[in-house]
């Protein structure tokens, strides 16, 4: 049975010229967001270095059916064709869960979208049962997977978590394995990876479901830019990991073990650890290589958690109810829309969207970045219903539009025409708290009057200018160093530090405490990939000369230490240039305060040691050190 919609989409549909119209896919994919707080404990990143190499054989399927087709303007959903296994054997892939959308090419009436029955699987009604029919991996003899299946047993709460969170996308996951010949227990390995949560991100900085590392993630074509992280999205990751784990399955000779293995470790490293057991004789399986305690415990892990869901009844758990159907639809797009907007049409909150959606990470969902949105399959209608609604009556689809800061705009005044709060302006934009964008900045924020929505689209990101304060810099005149020796170290000329610091004459002392760049404001810019450059820079207009500290009057190395603790040192606040030091801050070196005269009366101590006057006098006369001791200090006279 079909019924057909007539809808006027302006913002999605319409504006495409009739050539370009064609059939969008409306494919029943399972799945939805793991709930916000729930933290995983992601495994090791399953980077990945070699070539991509053949899949593995195909695993016959238990479940058969066949396709619907419908047409619509005279297109038709083909059904099917079957896989062939290198045995010979013939798999059919299990009965989709796809809807197919037409968009009629005729410029003289409104678009016609048609709406083809969805069939529904057949099999199993429990989708418990269907994942405990495809089970095909071996046990593995370790004590370990009973380790593994106590510490679950013993967190139901943590269970129950995991297993309605994989409720809304577990359909999808089975229904791709075993489109593949793929055992089933791999649709179990998300729970490892991240307990079923797509927004889990681990110090490793592995997103999603499947906790691709980001150089993974671009090796499988999963986009991470500033509109989408696709390591988040469910469909596309769960592709990416699948297509990963046949090629490391092939590489190690079709053993799931070691190609779990690879997957948390690496391919290149259980290959290494093969290699070695090899060279000296010892065997080669997963149980016999040396390997981290991680990767040693994590297909323990997924071993403990099928037989949790083989025997949960005689284990005393109750899995939650899966029916054995899709639990979202995909829609493909044609143009922008805000992301607030889509969650009003489909009757969802903001949060219930954005869980079912993880991948983008905007307030406006741009069409040429992530041309999809995942609804519940019954909400799908609804949603359809509101767009039609929504574009008969001439009102945006995407509000989020690129705005230029004009010259005395703010971040406030923004917001605040705009209706939203400026926490809400600085997340849109990836902005700190602390940042302050001056006139020129290019952000996007809504707008009540929206010529062309499809302008979003070209933002790459935003593109910010803002002001920093540096603060002047000192430096103090080592021992050999000359006005120009630090003048050319700090890429100034002499005569400018010469005129910072008010020195009469290009002569610097040891000790000086010299200014080597004064106080400025600086713009930094930051582009729309994030990179930082210093684009002008103004020196404070009201840089005086400063009062130069006086040097360090150090006597010689040579000089005896007993003289040399005696010799007049200035205190520290002089030599920073404190304050204790300002009477004599502008006092060159060479004018230092002239001796008395009985200072320069004083003969030198010729003895690294002078005994007190005391000490001289205990001192027995005939002793051959007092004769050639100083001779006694004779008084000045008054």
């Amino acid at each position: 049975m079909r019924r057909s919609l007539m809808m006027t989409l302006p913002a999605i549909v319409s504006r495409l010229r009739p050539a370009v119209l064609g059939s969008l896919a409306l494919s029943a994919l399972l799945g939805a967001c793991a709930t916000v707080g729930d933290t995983a404990s992601p495994s090791t990143d399953p980077a990945i270095d070699g070539p991509v190499s053949a899949a593995p054989p195909a695993r016959p399927v238990k479940s058969t059916g066949t396709a619907a087709t419908g047409t619509a303007g005279g297109a038709a959903t083909a059904a099917p064709q079957a896989a062939r296994t290198p045995s010979g054997q013939t798999t059919t892939p299990p009965p989709p869960s796809t809807r197919t959308i037409t968009v009629l090419p005729d410029p003289a009436e409104p678009p016609v979208v048609v709406v083809a029955k969805q069939v529904e699987p057949t099999g199993p009604a429990s989708l418990w049962d269907r994942i405990r029919a495809g089970f095909a991996m071996p046990e593995l003899d370790t004590p370990l997977v009973a380790d593994k299946e106590r510490f679950y047993l013993q967190r139901p709460d943590y269970l129950e978590r995991m297993f309605d969170r994989g409720g809304r996308y577990l359909y999808y996951i089975v229904d791709e394995v075993e489109k593949r010949g793929m055992p089933t227990e791999l649709a179990l390995l998300p729970f490892v990876e991240s307990a079923m949560n797509p927004t889990a991100l681990s110090s490793a900085q592995a997103a999603g479901l499947w906790q691709f590392i980001p150089s993974t993630g671009k090796q499988y074509n999963l986009s991470q830019d500033w509109w989408v992280d696709n390591r988040r999205d469910v469909v596309q990751s769960t592709q990416a990991a699948l297509d990963y784990l046949q090629t490391i399955y092939a590489m190690h000779g079709n053993d799931w073990f070691l190609a779990l293995a690879s997957y948390n470790w690496g391919e290149n490293a259980v290959a290494r650890a093969v290699n070695k057991n090899r060279s000296r004789g010892r065997p080669t399986d997963y149980l016999s290589l040396d390997m981290p305690n991680e990767t040693r415990n994590y297909v323990p892990k997924l071993i403990a958690l099928k037989h949790i869901i083989q025997n949960a009844g005689e284990l005393g758990l109750t899995l939650p109810g899966l029916a054995n159907k899709p639990y979202f639809v995909t829609i493909e797009k044609t143009g922008p829309i805000d992301l607030k907007l889509a969650a009003q049409f489909a009757g969802m909150s903001v949060n219930e969207f954005v869980a079912l959606n993880p991948a983008h990470n905007r307030p406006v969902i741009a069409a040429t970045r992530n041309n999809e949105i995942k609804l519940p399959a019954d909400r799908l209608d609804a949603f359809m219903e509101a767009v039609e609604k929504h574009g008969l009556s001439k009102r945006p689809f995407a509000s989020w539009q690129p705005h230029t800061l004009a010259q005395g705009e703010t971040l406030d005044t923004i917001a605040q025409r705009a209706g939203i709060t400026v926490a809400e302006l600085r997340q849109a934009n990836s902005l700190s708290p602390t940042t302050r964008p001056l006139a020129g900045t290019r952000i996007i924020a809504p707008r009540k009057a929206v010529e062309d929505e499809t302008r979003v689209e070209r933002f790459e990101g935003p593109r910010v200018y803002e002001e920093i304060r540096r603060p002047p810099a000192y430096h103090v005149v080592a021992r050999g160093e000359t006005l120009y020796s630090i003048a050319s170290r700090y890429g100034v000329s002499g005569n400018t530090l010469q005129a910072w610091n008010g020195l009469k004459a290009p002569k610097v002392a040891r000790g000086m405490r010299l200014m080597v760049r004064p106080s400025s404001s600086q713009t930094l810019l930051t582009d729309e990939r994030g990179a930082k450059q210093i684009v002008a820079t103004e020196i404070d207009q009201d840089v005086r000369p400063i009062k130069v500290s006086a040097p360090v009057e150090e006597p010689p190395a040579a000089m005896p230490a007993a003289i040399r603790a005696k010799s007049p040192v200035p205190a520290r606040s002089a030599v920073a240039g404190g304050k204790g030091n300002a009477r004599h801050a502008a006092r060159p070196a060479a004018a230092a305060k002239p001796a008395t005269k009985a200072a320069t009366a004083r003969p030198a101590p010729a003895v690294s040691k002078a005994p007190s006057p005391s000490a001289a006098r205990q001192r027995p006369a005939s002793t051959p050190a007092a004769a050639t001791k100083t001779p006694a200090r004779r008084m000045p006279r008054t």
